[in-house]
């Protein structure tokens, strides 16, 4: 281990089962399940959690369109040119 490694490190003291905890046991399960060790089991749980929430503070950031703006962007889009051949579809 690093020294920089090692100034990061961080204990963790496990709970019962809530929606906020984890049991030693339920990680080991985890872990087993996933085929990680404990501790890559911890940062990919972590991983997820923060994907997550950058997910949902991008999904925030962006207001729904009303209705008039919604019109604004078809009237703009481009019009389809051609037609369907039958032919081709069989």
């Amino acid at each position: 281990m690093t020294a920089t490694a090692k100034s990061e490190a961080l204990l963790l003291n496990f709970k019962s089962d809530t929606l906020t905890g984890v049991s030693r046991n339920t990680l080991r399960a985890l872990s087993k399940k996933l085929g990680f060790s404990e501790t890559q089991t911890i940062h990919f749980a972590l991983a997820r959690l923060n994907e997550d929430a950058q997910q949902a503070d991008l999904e925030e950031s962006y207001m729904p369109l009303t209705k008039d703006e919604l019109a604004a962007i078809r009237k703009h889009e481009p019009k389809r040119r051609g037609r369907v051949i039958s032919s081709l579809l069989r």
